[in-house]
């Protein structure tokens, strides 16, 4: 009589295997291209890459790795869906709000002003901050340097060109953030886009930088990252601090997303709370 093997893998080895493979994965894309996902928050580093499994026509993450590491386009295409980049002009607007109230009449105390938008994924938040600091008097004496890990996208933000279909949203948090002027007077209208005004990017570099590999470059007054740390562990978290502190004058201003926190993080206590409800903080050691 000839016994059969049951083959058949329950949940957990599943998940198991699966927890593997994306360490594998991770790993491979590492070693072989320098992008560093190893310390990404698992749940939406799961979700992303099995987006990217089912978008290659595959059933499993080991046959992404395969393709990924042996094809650079399909790497290009992980990278896409890796970067998050959902955002608005002048997303959550009391924190441009508090932010006129609160860190500008520092920043006038100032002959020169350094701002890092570390991961400006397509631009909106670094063409909002433009148009306050323009509306503040201070953009002539600003320097904006926004960088993303991903080229494509920051090809997007260079260019300054939004779908007209955002414009009544992105309007309305204009208003809300305390906007003086407007918002129109800051694009034209063509067709089924809105091109931004090219003086909004005069005082713009755009650059790529890995905030997970790559070294500080400059010394900053504000850095801004807003909802990118919310996908990092603790260890990634941690890391990507540092660097900003590293990267931050002495009473620098740090500004995060809203679900961020430094509270628990070792660098805390080299910052005090300038509006703890809207995450800006103030480096004083």
């Amino acid at each position: 009589m000839t016994e059969t093997v049951d083959t058949s893998l329950d949940e957990q080895q599943k998940l198991e295997l699966e927890a593997v493979e994306i360490k594998l994965l991770t790993e491979g894309i590492y070693q072989h291209y320098g992008f560093d996902f190893r310390d990404y928050s698992m749940p939406s580093l799961k979700r992303r890459i099995w987006k990217r499994v089912y978008a290659e026509g595959l059933s499993t993450v080991s046959g992404l790795q395969e393709k990924v590491l042996h094809d650079p386009a399909c790497m290009e295409s992980l990278l896409l869906d890796l970067s998050i980049n959902t955002t608005a002009m002048f997303r959550d607007p009391t924190f441009y709000l508090a932010f006129r109230q609160k860190v500008v009449p520092l920043l006038r105390t100032y002959p020169f002003v350094r701002i890092w938008h570390a991961g400006c994924s397509t631009g909106e938040e670094v063409y909002s901050m433009a148009i306050l600091l323009y509306e503040e008097g201070l953009y002539d004496r600003c320097r904006i340097y926004a960088t993303d890990i991903n080229e494509p996208v920051l090809q997007r933000a260079k260019e300054g060109i939004f779908p007209i279909s955002s414009m009544k949203e992105n309007t309305s948090n204009y208003i809300a953030a305390g906007g003086t002027g407007t918002f129109s007077e800051y694009y034209i209208a063509k067709y089924d886009y809105t091109i931004f005004r090219p003086s909004l990017r005069e005082n713009v570099v755009f650059a790529r930088h890995n905030l997970v590999t790559d070294a500080t470059f400059n010394h900053f007054n504000v850095i801004f990252c807003r909802n990118v740390l919310i996908y990092f562990n603790s260890t990634l978290q941690e890391r990507v601090q540092k660097l900003f502190l590293d990267s931050l004058e002495m009473f620098g201003i740090l500004g995060l997303g809203k679900k961020e926190t430094i509270k628990y993080l070792s660098v805390a206590d080299n910052y005090e709370v300038i509006d703890l409800e809207e995450r800006l903080y103030r480096r004083i050691r």
